[in-house]
């Protein structure tokens, strides 16, 4: 059963403007709370994506660094390599050779033979 109320509304212009003033304040709520909630996920997004791209710039120049590194090394590396193959070219001419063997190991030639004087600088043959 449904009971009839004795109470009637009142439909003047007066109601129709508090009807409508505190339906605008609902309304104003309303997208207030929609409008902070928007602008809190586009924060969120813009933070988590700020974290990313300063965890990728980190990572980069590690990588640079460790790329600068490496280069280096190459170089030192092609540098060596490069002396020892000028040092294998000179081991292979015969004058060199003999030279090298003559001075380092007081190596002589049939009928020669080495003085060592005080004054040379090394005292042990390897030591020279």
């Amino acid at each position: 059963m449904v009971t009839r109320s004795n109470v009637t509304q009142l439909d003047n212009q007066y109601t129709r403007d508090v009807k409508k003033s505190t339906h605008k304040v609902v309304l104003s709520k309303k997208r207030k709370k929609r409008a902070l909630m928007i602008i809190g996920i586009f924060c969120l997004a813009f933070l988590f994506l700020g974290v990313q791209i300063v965890h990728a710039k980190n990572i980069m120049s590690q990588t640079n660094v460790q790329i600068t590194r490496q280069q280096q090394k190459l170089a030192r590396v092609k540098q060596t390599h490069q002396n020892l193959n000028e040092h294998v070219k000179l081991l292979n001419n015969k004058d060199y050779l003999e030279n090298l063997i003559r001075s380092k190991y007081y190596f002589a030639k049939a009928g020669e033979t080495i003085y060592s004087l005080p004054n040379d600088k090394a005292n042990d043959v390897t030591a020279r």
